[in-house]
């Protein structure tokens, strides 16, 4: 089946928000995300050159989504998405679609209605507070996958969103986490805490060390911005707050190196064995 042709000498279409907003390129990460069939697709194009199995794999994955496949260039793919490594494939994305306080409710409850041998190890989730940057935010979900956590919570306010920048970082994870997008985050905390979770927020500037701390049981760990750390109401709602033992001269750690640290010790207490 031959791919369409882009016509590039048509009038340009304004696309919402910017190029980097827009465009996921790279053959790993279109793969992926169209094999997901998470998150929509509203555009795909491949260069010709490709070579005959990427090709192949990629109209086949296009034809699930009944997503035609148009013909363009490498010059022309750089310049819809401005990045000269798009490797022959680029889609242009629609909104990610994360999911609401109400799916949150009754999803936080129902993991607590698993036995051990459905689910093996009490909920882990997340909750970012205003975090800024797309490297730090993608390198946080791709530690939550790795630890298998059960969920990401961030809130409309100061947040970035969920970019192809932050799917690269994330190197796909986002396609396989439940993200949970919210107006309050203090509201979600609540929810947390009358279905009998531990809040657990990551400090710098506690006295309590993270090596001397339980964190057994159903548990959300709250990531504050990069700049600003934790709101103070969110804060005030944190049952425990744990610092990282810094040993060197450096007084603090990047968010995502933070995170990982953070949730794998939460993992290392409570192992999945399902």
């Amino acid at each position: 089946m031959p791919l369409n042709r882009d016509n590039s000498s048509r009038p340009t279409r304004e696309f919402a928000g910017s190029h980097q907003r827009s465009w996921l390129w790279g053959h790993h990460a279109v793969l992926e995300t169209l094999a997901a069939g998470r998150w929509p697709v509203i555009e795909l194009f491949a260069d010709p050159q490709l070579p005959p199995d990427v090709l192949q794999k990629v109209r086949t994955a296009a034809a699930v989504h009944r997503l035609p496949v148009q013909a363009a260039d490498s010059r022309r793919l750089e310049q819809l998405c401005r990045q000269p490594d798009h490797q022959g494939l680029l889609a242009r994305m629609g909104e990610f679609p994360c999911e609401s306080l109400e799916t949150l409710q009754s999803f936080v409850h129902s993991l607590l209605l698993q036995t051990p041998a459905e689910n093996g190890t009490p909920p882990l989730f997340v909750l970012c507070d205003r975090l800024q940057d797309a490297h730090n935010f993608g390198a946080i979900l791709r530690c939550c996958d790795a630890v298998q956590a059960d969920g990401v919570i961030i809130g409309e306010r100061e947040q970035v969103m969920v970019t192809p920048h932050v799917a690269r970082a994330s190197s796909g994870a986002v396609n396989h986490l439940r993200l949970f997008r919210m107006a309050s985050l203090t509201e979600a905390v609540n929810q947390f805490q009358s279905a009998g979770y531990q809040i657990i927020a990551a400090s710098e500037k506690s006295s309590t060390l993270l090596w001397d701390t339980p964190l057994k049981g159903p548990l959300v760990l709250v990531i504050g911005s990069e700049a600003r750390g934790i709101d103070a109401e969110l804060l005030a709602r944190c049952q425990v707050r744990v610092a990282i033992p810094m040993l060197g001269q450096v007084s603090s750690l990047n968010a995502a190196v933070a995170a990982g640290i953070l949730l794998y010790e939460c993992r290392r207490q409570n192992p999945r064995t399902a």
